[in-house]
């Protein structure tokens, strides 16, 4: 499994609030506060010029103002150049300098540096490689409270990596709650599944439900898969077949394999009355999903 490189919060997220200082240690230009302050200046300028914001779009430019953060002691400046390096933005690709800024980041306490960090390890890029330092770095970064490294690592403990690093439900809980907490869909479908089955939690089937409707009215696929299964085309009761139905003719649509395969038995053991409400459930499901 490849774990996505951040790139928005990467470069975009509201930088890390520095460490406050009741003292300066210096008088002047050259006072902690002053080169704190500097650093933050510099960093948000480097963010401007990397999107465009009032200012003409200069990825060059951007790079520059980051080095200079970097300089002053900016936390989150170094995790954004090796970024630039991973990407090939503005310099040639390069995954071993790459690292070395994330390593850099990391060092300073940067939550993004530190995922990205995990990611290299966790990929073998750079010249890195281990599943246990990235698995750690990823702890950290979660430990930070940052969002993406709760979804990398759900995704990680519930799915597996490798015959080494097998599924662990109980380690998965913490990081998809506070996933599915912050709206990720992925998350949200994932606790669905666990409640479902009792994977690390008590078997849940209305929690799960209640799951796989937040998210595949968020238009999530596998939600929307998921759903018309648990609330399953066979059952008896007529109201709750069709839904389920509609549910996987929304999902087959969108090439989900599971839900194509019911769905293409379900129109030839559906009376044609049956099957025209479950279309239309479907259609009328459609007009209140959101799209990503």
């Amino acid at each position: 499994m490849k774990i996505k490189i951040l790139i928005l919060t990467l470069v975009a997220a509201t930088p890390c609030i520095h460490q406050a200082f009741t003292q300066v240690t210096e008088s002047g230009d050259h006072s902690v506060e002053a080169i704190t302050l500097g650093a933050d200046s510099e960093y948000e300028k480097g963010k401007d010029f990397l999107h465009g914001r009032g200012v003409e779009k200069n990825p060059a430019t951007a790079l520059e103002y980051f080095k200079k953060a970097a300089e002053l002691g900016s936390i989150e400046a170094p995790a954004a150049i090796g970024y630039f390096y991973t990407a090939g933005l503005a310099v040639e690709k390069d995954d071993v300098k790459a690292a070395e800024w994330f390593q850099k980041g990391s060092e300073k306490g940067s939550a993004v540096a530190k995922f990205n960090l995990g990611r290299f390890y966790l990929d073998n890029k750079g010249g890195l490689s281990s599943y246990e330092k990235g698995i750690a770095l990823m702890e950290e970064a979660a430990a930070s409270d940052l969002p993406e490294a709760h979804a990398a690592l759900a995704e990680i403990y519930f799915l597996g990596l490798n015959s080494e690093l097998k599924p662990d439900y109980d380690k998965a809980v913490p990081h998809v709650n506070a996933a599915a907490d912050r709206g990720e869909v992925a998350a949200i479908n994932m606790l669905g599944v666990m409640k479902q089955k009792g994977l690390g939690l008590d078997l849940d089937t209305k929690g799960a439900e209640q799951c796989f409707r937040t998210a595949a009215m968020k238009g999530d696929f596998k939600a929307q898969s998921n759903l018309g299964h648990l609330l399953n085309p066979q059952s008896k009761n007529r109201t709750r077949r069709i839904e389920a139905a509609g549910w996987l003719i929304i999902a087959a649509s969108q090439n989900e394999p599971l839900a194509a395969r019911v769905v293409e038995d379900l129109e030839q053991r559906f009376s044609k009355k049956e099957w025209e409400a479950a279309c239309n459930k479907a259609d009328e499901i459609l007009a209140g999903i959101s799209h990503p």
